[in-house]
């Protein structure tokens, strides 16, 4: 299999600079998602996921060899630069960001050559999904294409309807179906996807996650402040989570065996809305 590496004509190094960047050339090849700069600077891919490789008595996944390789392939001793996430660095103090390589004035995606190859699934965090749907985009074709972990059963949408066999609690999973009932309790939401909210498959969203899923706001010029009214608690707006209700939702997470099988969701990312 042909890695596909994507290529960005004419894009200026200034464009990849919200974050900031690092540059520096890659002397190590650690995983699939992972590897070291000759600064000594460890770089986590960041919005993808490759299998594990072994670890102790932990064998490793299938792929993982594989998506090493094709890391190595692209990058190892190859010059990039790194666009750092919102957030700088992991709970291993890895760098986070997306790793790019220049070919005269065309810039090609490392982490979105993954995706596309079939090495690496999404994986998106609140704190960082800058590129969440342009990568969920090329997963989509590997997934149509069955390319790489795509072929393999543990990579399969789960039904909703069916979701999940006890070997899929506690994995990362893809759940697909149509949202049944939604219902608000304290301070939680819930998607519900099948008739019996105590067997079926259901997501959960916390209300500190709502914040995640309004767009952001609009600057406005500065006023002058209007003395504040005694007696009156500002009410709180919550997210209209009917929008959700009747459609076919493509839900990514953690299964855990909670009234059936529940994922708990933090970030819109998780909760892609397609066609039935």
């Amino acid at each position: 299999m042909l890695l596909g590496l994507l290529l960005l004509p004419g894009l200026a190094w200034a464009q990849l600079e919200p974050y900031g960047v690092v540059n520096g050339t890659v002397s190590q090849v650690v995983d699939g998602d992972t590897l070291r700069l000759d600064n000594g600077m460890t770089v986590r891919l960041l919005d993808i996921n490759t299998p594990e490789l072994a670890h102790g008595d932990r064998p490793a996944e299938p792929m993982a060899l594989a998506a090493k390789q094709a890391l190595a392939t692209l990058a190892l001793h190859q010059p990039v630069q790194v666009q750092l996430g919102r957030r700088v660095y992991d709970t291993y103090n890895r760098v986070l960001g997306h790793v790019y390589l220049r070919n005269g004035s065309r810039v090609a995606w490392v982490n979105g050559g993954l995706v596309q190859g079939g090495y690496a699934h999404v994986y998106t965090f609140p704190d960082n999904r800058q590129y969440g749907p342009e990568l969920q985009q090329l997963e989509a074709t590997a997934r149509a294409k069955a390319w790489g972990l795509w072929a393999l059963p543990r990579w399969q949408i789960r039904p909703a309807a069916q979701c999940c066999a006890e070997v899929d609690f506690g994995r990362f999973v893809l759940v697909q179906g149509v949202v049944k009932a939604v219902a608000t309790v304290d301070d939680r939401t819930y998607l519900n996807f099948g008739e019996d909210w105590r067997t079926d498959f259901s997501v959960v969203i916390d209300r500190k996650h709502e914040k995640n899923f309004r767009p952001a706001a609009e600057p406005k010029e500065k006023a002058a402040k209007k003395p504040k009214k005694r007696g009156k608690k500002a009410k709180k707006t919550t997210f209209n989570w009917y929008q959700y209700l009747g459609q076919t939702v493509l839900v990514r997470g953690v299964a855990q065996p909670v009234n059936g099988t529940q994922i708990r969701v933090t970030h819109p990312e998780q909760l892609q809305v397609v066609a039935p």
